[in-house]
């Protein structure tokens, strides 16, 4: 049995502690719950945004043609008030046209500014004298992708230019209904993306080459320190089931980047960094970017319990179960067959678990499926960055590089730990991973500061 007294105090700290005299403190970073409740504030205030730029155009024509069947002072009022709904539809448009292309080039340049000025990482001196021979070997690749992506932006970024100078004196273009301040406006936004897109092209290249022999290579060094583990690349899990089940939502191409297979702490596990996608029209969109991880239990539970996140919809076959937590149901929509064994499952502590077990990384907090001989968590990231990723290759040697993913497999062998640690919990006889208690608190995140 779990000592009762390690479900107590799991509430994660918010606060940092007073300065000691002559000492600063790290900057505050925001939990899983909170990054989760600012993305759907965002998507409110984009979906009132949408609702204005479609119901105004509409609420102007209403207005005008209902003020031909009223008064001539009645009909002056309203046609005043189409006057100034229609002046302020006007300058969002206008704000929109500039701010949407400028937050864009913005998001290219700072891609570009992090490749080269990511804080360096202090590579250990174990890891120096346990990888030394493929530390050497990897930084002569690097060397290579480094010179590589110098002869690439040397190249792109001029043709790039040239193609931008081109469209922008072609003849017979522009003079037209956008005016003169909409052509002045384009030139810098169109020389930007001229530079920042040839040169993102130019950097993915050779770092995509670097970054396989990077994984090959120290991958599965680095997994024997956490078990029985191996490293396979394009290796696709049965996500299938999983959205005919509703832990996961419906896609139409599934992208499977890295993925870790075998035994960890005693239990079986499979743990895969997947990119789902949804195609509607022509365009296509990301509907699930993370990790999937299962988990396989000795102890079989009896039921079904599902926890999804309140935007997914109900799954079939399944009860909603009601749990007395505010700040959990906030967050959570909880659905299961046995009504008794779902709040077996989900204890205060298990429930707090899941609210903080994400805090620390680039994660919201997990969903997860718990039936029969296994736990499914599947762990969307807050961004689309790639873990298991060497950092940029002008800034950082292959030893730095090690570190940074040293601390990676840290943070998600924390989500598997939570997990073993929630099974033992509920079903005790189960072994928890070794110097870990579930009343611990999340780990602290790497010492990359920008993330």
């Amino acid at each position: 049995m779990v000592d009762a007294q390690e479900f107590q105090d799991l509430e994660p700290d918010m606060t940092d502690p007073a300065p000691l005299t002559g000492q600063s403190t790290k900057p505050r970073r925001y939990t899983a719950v909170e990054m989760r409740q600012a993305q759907r504030k965002v998507g409110r205030y984009g979906g009132c945004l949408m609702m204005a730029l479609f119901g105004v155009p509409l609420l102007i024509v209403a207005i005008v043609v209902s003020a031909g069947f009223l008064g001539p002072v009645a009909a002056a009022l309203l046609v005043m008030v189409a006057v100034v709904f229609g002046f302020f539809y006007n300058l969002l448009q206008n704000s929109l046209a500039l701010l949407i292309p400028s937050a864009i080039l913005a998001a290219l340049v700072y891609v570009i500014y992090r490749h080269y000025h990511l804080p360096v990482a202090t590579a250990s001196s174990e890891a120096d004298a346990r990888f030394a021979a493929e530390i050497a070997r990897l930084n002569v690749l690097r060397l290579e992708a480094a010179r590589d992506t110098r002869r690439r932006v040397m190249l792109y970024v001029p043709i790039g230019l040239a193609l931008a100078i081109a469209f922008l004196v072609m003849p017979g273009r522009g003079g037209g209904k956008s005016g003169m301040l909409a052509e002045w406006l384009l030139i810098p936004f169109l020389l930007g993306f001229a530079v920042a897109v040839p040169w993102l092209i130019a950097l993915s290249i050779p770092a995509g080459r670097y970054a396989k022999a990077f994984k090959r290579e120290l991958m599965p060094l680095l997994l024997r320190h956490h078990g029985e583990l191996r490293y396979v690349e394009g290796a696709v899990p049965a996500v299938g089931e999983l959205v005919a089940r509703g832990l996961l939502p419906r896609y139409d191409r599934a992208e499977i980047d890295d993925a870790l297979t075998g035994r960890y702490a005693g239990y079986d596990l499979c743990l895969s960094e997947i990119e789902l996608e949804r195609k509607s029209g022509k365009n296509t969109s990301t509907v699930f970017n993370g990790l999937l991880l299962v988990l396989a239990v000795d102890t079989p539970f009896l039921g079904t319990t599902m926890v999804l996140d309140k935007s997914r919809p109900a799954p079939s076959g399944l009860m909603p179960v009601r749990l007395e937590d505010p700040r959990f149901a906030s967050i959570y929509d909880v659905y299961g067959n046995d009504q008794v064994e779902a709040r077996v499952v989900l204890t205060p502590a298990v429930m707090e678990r899941l609210l903080s077990m994400a805090d620390g990384g680039d994660f919201f907090p997990p969903s997860c499926l718990v039936e029969r001989h296994s736990i499914t968590f599947a762990v969307a990231q807050t961004g689309t960055r790639l873990l298991f990723e060497p950092p940029s290759l002008q800034a950082h040697d292959a030893a730095t590089q090690l570190q940074y993913l040293e601390d990676e497999l840290a943070l998600v062998f924390r989500l598997v730990d939570a997990m073993i640690a929630m099974h033992v919990a509920v079903k005790p006889g189960g072994a928890m991973p070794a110097g870990t208690s579930f009343s611990e608190r999340p780990a602290e995140p790497p010492s990359d500061a920008s993330h």
